[in-house]
């Protein structure tokens, strides 16, 4: 899999990586998105390729 990451989230996660001694990006992200489900910052309505069930009122 390969993703794009804007510059602020690239220097994020730069930050995030270096703050725990990580330099592997993909554990990086790994580590991201296991906090953030434990932490239940993922919506339970996400489905398992990432889309949100839930509609959305436009803006």
């Amino acid at each position: 899999m390969r993703i794009s990451l804007n510059d602020i989230a690239a220097t994020r996660l730069l930050a995030f990586m270096a703050s725990r001694g990580i330099s592997n990006p993909t554990h990086g992200l790994n580590v991201l998105i296991t906090l953030a489900s434990q932490l239940n910052l993922i919506p339970k309505s996400a489905d398992t390729n990432g889309s949100n069930r839930e509609q959305q009122q436009p803006t």
